[in-house]
């Protein structure tokens, strides 16, 4: 019978090193982690650019504020048909709708955005009031009431 006798320094035809079932395991771990995560950075992506958005509400409740504050100050009050302008201090505030924005100017001048978006928009002067009508381009209304301001001349 033959002895086999095994060969010293024998290579393999093509002989490269080998991807072995440990390092598939890990690979796909790797991969699968990774890909774990990305609806993760979506979901992060998605509520910053929500948070980011300016809320209408929260745009309308400062239009409110400023207008107030400004308000309070008014006298020599005009109400058109898409205009409000009245006076405060020296300086004549008006407010009139520009394409979509609803805005603020001094003595005719500047271009102060004060509400975006918006569809239309109505001033109506009733009894003691001035009731304010916005309606925003998805159909959106909000109103508001303001009383009027005593008579005042010019200080």
């Amino acid at each position: 019978m033959r002895k086999i006798v095994p060969k010293k320094n024998v290579h393999y035809r093509g002989a490269s090193p080998a991807f072995t079932l440990l390092e598939t395991i890990l690979s796909i771990t790797i991969i699968l982690s990774i890909s774990s995560l990305i609806p993760l950075f979506f979901q992060c992506y998605n509520k910053t650019i929500q948070l980011s958005n300016v809320d209408k509400t929260t745009e309308w409740q400062l239009f409110l504020i400023q207008m107030r504050l400004e308000w309070t100050q008014a006298y020599n009050i005009e109400v058109e048909k898409e205009k409000l302008s009245f006076q405060v201090d020296d300086n004549q505030i008006t407010y009139t709708k520009f394409n979509d924005l609803l805005r603020r100017q001094v003595n005719g001048k500047g271009h102060e955005p004060l509400l975006t978006k918006i569809k239309d928009w109505q001033f109506v002067k009733k009894e003691n009031q001035l009731i304010l009508k916005v309606v925003f381009s998805d159909s959106t209304t909000y109103s508001s009431r303001f009383p009027l301001p005593r008579t005042k001349e010019q200080p």
